[in-house]
């Protein structure tokens, strides 16, 4: 399992989860959205602008 936080926004990625490979975004302790990491989207929920930057500073480190 990984899990990261930064600015509010938790991103989890469950190592026995299912294919695609993916993260559960959480903003304010609530699961925010499903995000496909392959194909760069949206697998369930609703992207934020705030989500969106996380997960793209996440990618950039090499995180996810």
């Amino acid at each position: 399992m990984g899990r990261w936080k930064r600015g509010g926004v938790i991103v989890v990625l469950y190592s026995t989860d299912h294919d695609p490979k993916h993260v559960h975004v959480f903003e304010d302790s609530k699961r925010l959205l499903k995000f496909d990491v392959e194909s760069w989207t949206v697998m369930e929920g609703k992207m934020t602008p705030k989500a969106r930057k996380v997960l793209e500073v996440l990618r950039k480190e090499g995180a996810i």
